[in-house]
Formats: C-alpha cells, sequence, structure tokens
C-alpha cells in the first residue's frame, strides 16, 4: 500500500480537485473534435506536398507513413540521423521563424530519423506550395546526400 501510494501521488492522482482537467478537455471536445474531419483532409494534403516536396529536392529516401494518412497524424522518415535531421529543423525554426517539423526526431533504425507530423488548426492555414516550400527550405539545412 505505501508503494501504491508514493505512484498514485507521482501520478498526480494527489490533485485536490480535478474539475480543472475534467473542463479542459470538455472544451477540447467542443472544440476540437468536431473538426477533425477537416484536419484529416487537410493532413492528406499536407502530406502529398511532403511526399513532392521531398522528392524534387531530390533526397533519395524519404517516406511519408501511411502514404495517405487516415487521422491527422502521420510520420515522416528521412535518410538521416536523428539530431542531424533535428538540428535541420531547428535552424530552420530559428533562422525562418518556420517550423515545419515541430515534433522530437527519433531514430527509425540505422540512419533513419523519424518524426510525426500533426495537423491541427494553424496547419490548416499551410497551402500546398507552403509545405513544399517548406520542404525545399529544410532539405538545404541538410548535409549533402545521405
Amino acid at each position: 500500500m505505501e508503494e501504491a501510494r508514493a505512484w498514485r501521488h507521482r501520478y498526480g492522482g494527489m490533485v485536490f480537485q480535478q474539475f480543472p482537467t475534467a473542463l479542459s478537455a470538455l472544451i477540447g471536445l467542443e472544440r476540437e473534435l468536431p473538426r477533425l474531419p477537416e484536419y484529416v483532409r487537410h493532413a492528406r494534403v499536407v502530406a502529398a506536398a511532403l511526399r513532392e516536396g521531398f522528392a524534387a529536392a531530390g533526397v533519395p529516401w524519404a517516406r511519408v507513413h501511411p502514404e495517405v494518412p487516415h487521422t491527422h497524424e502521420f510520420q515522416v522518415w528521412l535518410p538521416y540521423e536523428p539530431g542531424v535531421a533535428a538540428e535541420a529543423a531547428v535552424r530552420q525554426a530559428e533562422e525562418t521563424s518556420v517550423l515545419l517539423f515541430a515534433n522530437a526526431w527519433d531514430e527509425g533504425g540505422p540512419g533513419l530519423a523519424c518524426t510525426e507530423v500533426v495537423v491541427r488548426s494553424t496547419g490548416l492555414e499551410w497551402t500546398a506550395d507552403d509545405v513544399r516550400a517548406a520542404v525545399r527550405d529544410f532539405v538545404d539545412r541538410l548535409p549533402g546526400p545521405a
């Protein structure tokens, strides 16, 4: 029981009242849930533009998974070490205020970087041309051929 009490506390189970969390969740359901179909439709536009952008930029092996997203989240895989991709993403954000890849880059295997792309309300502002241009700029920050 002592161990269970400690873990209950560590996981936030000692909060006096949960209404702020419940209220936030209800607001999310009210505001975001109805927009999910719109996010999914636009995720497909973004995914296609990413594929086209990497192909046009000459990245020898880049993957969007799934190729046609069925949710508003999908993965991008690139033939670079995660640190290299992360550095290019951060430099792009710092130098241009464009954050194409906001999530962490993980190792997808030897020499492969993987990140998750999530399309939400701010992502709806991006056109396919915006995405392709941002990909070109991102690739320019990567080292030579992978």
